[in-house]
């Protein structure tokens, strides 16, 4: 049970931070449009996206180890 309910969690974490940096690109692009400024932003929201996907993996597996 408490792997099902940290798969929920970590998948509510990934969108969550997934609509907020689809809505920050969003802006840039009504702003600029397809410009620096978009394409930076898209380069950090990826690595924001990338970043939370290895921490919440490493704190998967951490917690998955100490339960055994």
């Amino acid at each position: 049970m408490w792997r099902f309910g940290f798969a929920l969690w970590a998948t509510w974490q990934m969108v969550r931070w997934a609509v907020v940096g689809a809505a920050v690109l969003f802006v840039l692009y009504l702003w600029g449009g397809f410009n620096g400024a978009f394409i930076l932003a898209a380069f950090g929201v990826g690595l924001g996206l990338f970043g939370l996907k290895r921490t919440l993996t490493n704190l998967y597996r951490r917690e998955d180890a100490e339960r055994r």
